[in-house]
């Protein structure tokens, strides 16, 4: 009954409740300002794995703001329109991809966390342990940090994968390939700051070899 009533109010709404609502929903000026935001959106992902389920609304509330420049182009039916709204669309999805960037930088942070914590802190069970140490063994306090990690990059990822397609302008974003992209780059990211740091060469002693250079000068 109450959905039925609330039926009724939607098909009693005014034509100039819906031209205050088109006028609020409009987020045309914020083409300067949207970046200010990026840091804010990023950390509420960070603290709240869950959060990623509310960007949806926050990427619909983003493709209003194609409206306003494309307006005059489609009223005068330009054939520019199909190039205007790809650079337009094209500059909301590279906002989008920067958000949901810190998902990828989050679950390698909390992977790194996992590895250092099973290669320092947890030591493997032994075949025989006797009772008196066993409670010690077990590292229950470091076992439930590594339970709330894998957590986190579960919901991480379920966040993103649970996330619908999303038409921005004229490009469809898929938050599935976002999510892989942004894992691949960060793996690349990742392996170049470890091979970066365990390549160091300061020695200046000439590298020994098993060629003997006076049998190739008689050859030469």
């Amino acid at each position: 009954m109450k959905k039925l009533y609330f039926m009724i109010q939607i098909m009693g709404i005014k034509k100039s409740i819906l031209v205050h609502m088109e006028a609020i929903v409009d987020f045309s000026y914020a083409w300067v300002i949207i970046y200010d935001y990026l840091e804010d959106l990023q950390s509420v992902i960070t603290k709240k794995a869950k959060a990623v389920l509310l960007l949806k609304t926050v990427f619909l509330k983003l493709s209003t703001i194609m409206e306003r420049p494309l307006k005059r182009i489609l009223q005068i039916d330009s054939d520019h329109r199909h190039s205007v709204s790809m650079y337009y669309s094209r500059q909301l999805f590279e906002f989008v991809k920067a958000v949901l960037f810190v998902i990828p930088v989050n679950i390698f942070g909390h992977l790194n966390e996992i590895a250092t914590i099973l290669s320092t802190e947890v030591k493997e069970l032994e075949v025989r342990i006797s009772k008196e140490t066993l409670k010690e063994n077990t590292h229950s306090e470091k076992r439930f940090l590594l339970s709330k990690k894998t957590h986190q990059i579960v919901m991480f990822t379920e966040g993103m994968l649970v996330l619908d397609n999303v038409l921005m302008g004229v490009i469809n974003i898929e938050p599935k390939e976002i999510l892989v992209d942004g894992l691949r780059k960060q793996l690349c990211q990742t392996l170049a700051k470890m091979l970066h740091d365990a390549f160091i060469f300061t020695g200046t002693a000439p590298v020994k070899t098993n060629i003997d250079h006076s049998k190739q000068g008689a050859m030469g």
